[in-house]
């Protein structure tokens, strides 16, 4: 099967990261570094809104972070469904440390 990969698609008020369809579905990437606990709600907020404006229900919003143990992980890793927008933000922690 074919896949596109489209990087920095543009929204209406800015980008989503990446923009990739396969097999008839397209999956919208937001990436981030994990700063703190704002920065983070903001996120899911973010990925929402550009989610909503490519009416797309799911968006996948990835965090780049030194570290995150297990507790965090599953505090964090849980699937956001933003109310005003109706799409569902799932953020994932991708580790950069040893």
């Amino acid at each position: 099967k074919n896949t596109r990969v489209y990087p920095e698609f543009p929204t209406g008020n800015g980008k989503i990261d990446l923009i990739i369809e396969y097999a008839g579905q397209i999956y919208a990437i937001e990436v981030k570094s994990y700063t703190n606990e704002t920065g983070y709600r903001e996120g899911l907020i973010q990925a929402a809104e550009y989610g909503e404006q490519m009416t797309l229900s799911e968006v996948w919003l990835v965090f780049f972070v030194e570290y995150v143990d297990e507790k965090n992980r599953k505090k964090y890793e849980k699937a956001y469904l933003d109310e005003d927008t109706g799409v569902t933000v799932k953020p994932v922690f991708v580790e950069t440390g040893n």
